[in-house]
């Protein structure tokens, strides 16, 4: 998820998890770090992961959250903020427990950072498939988790199969998702509302690829 915002454009150090460790860091530092002589920003690099976390916890309106990709700096604050939640069995116990997590979650973000881009992204086992009620509750949470002004902006569901080592694979059911809640439904309007809540000079390169689109 964090590739694809950086493949749309965004500031490759705002958004993170960055591709190298620390993981989470304002982009201001890199700054300053880069405007300070070879020896000295050699030694800030050696101390900098002590002060840098790998986790990325935005303070919302009641509680700390840990979010899993976002895009942020010190001058605009959270401008994109996406949680990932997974499930490859049990759905019928577990649904229903993943979406009061993800609803409170939303109401929390949003009551602080009522301008940052809230997404939230969901993969699934495609044996829900095979569970015709199970798929259809999924489908119909996901939509209703976007439909309040406080909730997500943005949601997607994404079903995969789980190989014998280990590794994903996208399944080809993906067709039978809703195209409202599809991958690249999610990263278009994540990428859109991000741009429109912006300001008009932020963003660039963004805003020259979108408008290439």
């Amino acid at each position: 998820m964090a590739e694809e915002l950086r493949a749309a454009g965004f500031d490759a150090q705002s958004v993170w998890p960055r591709l190298v460790r620390p993981r989470v860091l304002d982009p201001s530092v890199l700054r300053f770090i880069g405007s300070l002589d070879a020896r000295t920003a050699e030694k800030c690099c050696e101390v900098l992961p002590r002060f840098a976390s790998a986790n990325a916890n935005v303070l919302g309106s009641t509680y700390c959250k840990q979010v899993d990709v976002g895009l942020s700096s010190w001058m605009t604050g959270p401008e994109i903020l996406t949680s990932t939640k997974t499930m490859s069995s049990a759905f019928g116990k577990n649904l229903a427990n993943r979406f009061e997590e993800a609803y409170g979650d939303a109401k929390n973000l949003k009551g602080r950072h009522p301008l940052a881009t809230l997404g939230f992204f969901f993969l699934l086992n495609s044996s829900i498939v095979d569970e015709p009620r199970n798929f259809s509750k999924a489908i119909t949470m996901l939509q209703k988790l976007r439909v309040e002004d406080d909730a997500y902006d943005a949601t997607c569901l994404m079903l995969v199969d789980w190989e014998e080592d280990g590794r994903l694979a996208i399944s080809p059911l993906n067709e039978k998702v809703p195209e409202g809640l599809s991958a690249t439904s999610f990263f278009r309007e994540i990428v859109d509302l991000t741009l429109l809540r912006g300001a008009p000079e932020s963003h660039e390169l963004a805003r020259e690829k979108r408008r290439l689109l």
